[in-house]
């Protein structure tokens, strides 16, 4: 609230003016900025967290749980992100304080089956990530070329779309029909990271999984055979 003070001065001249102050309360103001402040805080929406959806298949029906991450070996690929090593040791790679990710990959049975990996059965190769030179490295090619008959669906459906011919709803609803069905063939990807490597490669693989409309996938342990595999490779291609 404001008060209004007339003050006179000791002599009183004749036509003197009579000087005012003004005092201004704020100790009200103080309270409604407080009433405003705590209104705010009880009725605006908070930024909520974003989180990576990662859809996981039901293990309830399943009896035997060695049988779990398990696939045929025709559909079955073997992602495995490591550090790059610095050269003549183990020692993971950095620049500029980032480790250096690889991008290593196998189809079917590590080393065909086989109980010793050796130059002749290690079936391990080395990929690159996305945007490589040679096409035939590029790791999302690699996913692309073993899910071609769900992507090649998949992009007639996303031209339809781009052409306005179907709405985003009957998208979405089409290309879940595409990606489960059975008739296709389809891949079963395994996503392994060794502890070297960056979580953020990691969630770039995630990433790369729903990129090219992989219905089948999971993240997995390191086996004892995919160390010794990786380590055979590494020791030979140094």
């Amino acid at each position: 609230m404001a008060e209004v003070q007339q003050k006179e001065s000791g002599g009183k001249k004749k036509g003197a003016q009579k000087k005012m102050t003004i005092r201004v309360d704020f100790t009200p103001m103080v309270d409604m900025n407080m009433l405003l402040i705590t209104f705010f805080m009880l009725c605006t929406t908070m930024i909520k967290s974003q989180t990576l959806n990662i859809a996981l298949p039901s293990n309830e029906k399943v009896q035997n749980e060695e049988n779990m991450s398990q696939a045929s070996a025709d559909d079955a690929i073997t992602i495995i992100i490591d550090a790059k090593r610095k050269a003549g040791s183990f020692i993971p790679d950095t620049v500029n304080g980032r480790v250096v990710n690889e991008i290593y990959y196998y189809d079917g049975k590590p080393c065909n089956g086989e109980a010793i990996p050796t130059a002749e059965n290690n079936n391990l190769k080395k990929a690159d990530f996305v945007g490589a030179k040679d096409e035939s490295k590029d790791i999302r090619r690699i996913i692309q070329d073993r899910n071609k008959d769900v992507w090649k669906k998949i992009e007639l459906l996303k031209k339809d779309f781009r052409d306005g011919k179907i709405t985003q709803e009957q998208f979405d609803v089409k290309a879940k029909e595409v990606r489960k069905d059975e008739t296709l063939k389809k891949p079963v990807i395994i996503i392994k990271s060794t502890p070297e490597a960056s979580y953020g490669a990691l969630v770039e693989m995630l990433d790369e999984m729903q990129i090219n409309s992989v219905s089948k996938y999971q993240i997995d342990n390191m086996s004892r055979m995919d160390s010794t595999m990786l380590i055979e490779f590494q020791n030979r291609n140094r």
